[in-house]
């Protein structure tokens, strides 16, 4: 039960960084000594992939309300980041997400939600989200087993 517990946080947190929490994505891989590595890989994907699903179906219909077109109406500085955002995403597309959030770090919950208004396909906006988590996770957790192996 403390295993299935421990992943079922993994899974919240991962949904957590998608909406709302500016922390990192691979912080989950701490639980490596206490939970199996390869079921924290799995269910941080797919709570990353459900947050990120969540975030576009937010962006998509948020960019659609009047107030933020108000908003983008008002501020020039908005509609300079939506107007840059939009060439981004029409010229690296998929490619572009599952890149940024393959980097450890990287802030994914303000880019995810850039993506989200300017993105289409939702699905496979959100799984190249969940894939570039576990390429980050996997970095990540290279790096710490590689300096342990250094430092023993």
């Amino acid at each position: 039960m403390h295993t299935l517990g421990g992943l079922a946080l993994v899974f919240l947190y991962e949904i957590g960084t998608a909406l709302v929490l500016p922390t990192p994505s691979e912080l989950p891989i701490i639980g490596r000594t206490w939970l199996p590595i390869g079921w924290v890989f799995v269910v941080a994907v797919a709570g990353k992939i459900l947050g990120s699903y969540l975030v576009f179906f937010l962006g998509d219909r948020m960019k659609e309300t009047a107030r933020f077109r108000r908003l983008a109406d008002r501020y020039a500085w908005i509609r300079a980041l939506l107007s840059w955002s939009e060439r981004f995403v029409r010229r690296y597309g998929v490619v572009a997400v599952f890149v940024l959030l393959s980097i450890p770090g990287f802030p994914d919950t303000v880019s995810l939600y850039i993506f989200a208004l300017v993105g289409r396909r939702p699905v496979l906006f959100a799984v190249a989200a969940g894939l570039g988590t576990a390429v980050r996770m996997g970095l990540v957790l290279a790096g710490v087993l590689g300096f342990q192996h250094a430092t023993a």
